[in-house]
């Protein structure tokens, strides 16, 4: 019994001195490592449900809030004929009458501006030529100008005459310019203007003679100097053929570079065969947009309205390019059953939309697209350059205005750092134009839109 508890005993103490041996040289694992404890965290106290846990949208849902509460005086001023709309960054803030059919004045310019960029793109141009056939110097028959439906086709004298001078003319004196180039010195024929590119309506019939002459037109694809046959300040004579003014206005200016002409100005097509002997491009679409929508220039945005008909092959009338503008709003999703489409220009008091529609309009473009960056500025240009003065709208608001004697306009977009406001704004009630019926409700909404962002900032929100 000795000798095997001696056997049992050895090997055991051997098992164990090398057990301890073994242990001493083991690396030491994440168990065994000594846990230096640093300051304790505080515990978040802010529920994981808590609202506090979306800082951004707690705080734009009480910015919203605050602006429903500022902006019901001016709900209460609109009345139950007119409407107003507001959005922050797509979430809708207010709708008093939204889906009320409304007078939009030139407030129908941001649909037809929106769906010519759309349908004819942004780099589009307008084309003027002249034509006839030149031999030794001589265009030995006549000379066409032919029209291609710019509407800034200008004289260098014509733009310092008006209240709005366009900014982006397109020059007359380059045509002639190019045929004196060529050693063009007499023309054997007549100047015979051509603007058979679109119809020969010159007013929109339901035009009053207010309007007719005086806002608009006469309309033709060759336009010089918006018609007018005095160039000066504050002049409204015009031209009763387009064509045949702009025929004289170019004979003028061939005369005046050393060029004579036989014969006298006139009106035709164009023959196919004619060979381009000069052209003039206008400015891409964008800069002509931003003239329309600066200026609220109503024969741009007329010839815009034909143009769209050519581009779809179904003619330059303004029937057609109103079937244009209702089929690409209902390509959009745009309910088009409240509208009512006459003109281009927003002139005539017939034209019926809502002010949801155009808050589609301006929700489908943005502050900073062609639309947007074509808008007036107010305190700054166009429209807006003298409203607006005395408020933090100044170089805030890009809104388009449009003013009928019964119909008032504004809607368009406001800058924020919590975001873009974009509103519509349509008064529809009689005399709505005089000061004393808009003034009120323009100031009370540009108050209530300054307020925006209100309350606690996301930084304040914050989870505790």
């Amino acid at each position: 019994m000795a000798l095997l508890i001696v056997c049992a005993i050895v090997p055991a103490l051997l098992l164990a001195g090398l057990w301890k041996w073994a242990d001493g040289r083991r690396i030491p694992t994440v168990r065994d490592a000594v846990v230096v404890e640093g300051p304790r965290a505080e515990p978040l106290i802010t529920p994981v449900l808590s609202m506090r846990r979306a800082p951004q949208a707690l705080a734009s849902s009480n910015s919203d809030n605050l602006l429903v509460t500022a902006l019901a005086p001016v709900a209460a001023l609109v009345g139950d004929t007119s409407c107003l709309t507001v959005a922050v960054d797509g979430r809708s803030v207010l709708d008093d009458g939204g889906v009320r059919q409304v007078t939009p004045a030139s407030n129908l310019k941001l649909l037809v501006g929106s769906v010519a960029l759309e349908t004819l793109g942004p780099a589009y141009t307008f084309t003027t030529q002249l034509k006839g056939i030149l031999a030794d110097g001589v265009v030995t028959g006549d000379l066409y100008f032919v029209g291609g439906g710019d509407p800034l086709l200008s004289t260098a004298e014509y733009p310092p005459t008006q209240k709005y001078p366009t900014s982006n003319p397109t020059s007359v004196e380059s045509l002639v310019a190019t045929l004196s180039a060529a050693g063009v010195t007499r023309i054997a024929g007549n100047v015979v203007g051509d603007d058979s590119r679109y119809d020969a309506e010159r007013f929109v019939p339901t035009w009053g003679p207010s309007i007719s002459g005086v806002e608009a037109g006469p309309l033709g694809a060759l336009m010089v100097n918006d018609a007018t046959s005095s160039v000066v300040p504050g002049s409204t004579a015009r031209y009763s053929n387009p064509a045949q003014g702009a025929a004289k206005d170019l004979i003028r200016l061939l005369q005046k570079a050393g060029i004579s002409v036989g014969g006298i100005a006139k009106t035709a097509a164009a023959p196919p065969d004619a060979a381009v002997l000069a052209s003039a491009q206008s400015v891409p679409l964008t800069a002509v947009l931003g003239e329309m929508l600066t200026t609220s220039d109503d024969n741009t945005a007329e010839l815009l309205l034909k143009e769209l008909g050519v581009h779809a092959g179904t003619g330059g009338t303004r029937q057609a390019g109103n079937a244009v503008v209702l089929a690409t709003l209902a390509a959009r999703g745009i309910d088009t059953s409240a509208l009512s489409l006459v003109d281009g220009s927003g002139l005539d008091s017939a034209n019926l939309l809502t002010c949801n529609v155009v808050m589609q309009i301006l929700e489908h473009e943005s502050v900073t697209n062609p639309i947007g960056a074509g808008l007036p500025i107010a305190g700054k240009t166009g429209t807006l350059s003298t409203q607006f003065l005395d408020t933090d709208m100044v170089g805030r608001m890009h809104a388009k205005t449009g003013t009928l004697r019964n119909a008032k306009a504004l809607s368009g977009y406001v800058t924020s750092p919590g975001g873009t406001i974009t509103f519509s704004l349509i008064l529809s009630v009689a005399n709505a134009s005089d000061a004393a019926k808009y003034e009120p409700v323009w100031s009370a909404l540009a108050t209530a839109l300054s307020t925006y962002p209100a309350g606690p900032t996301p930084a304040q929100l914050q989870p505790l």
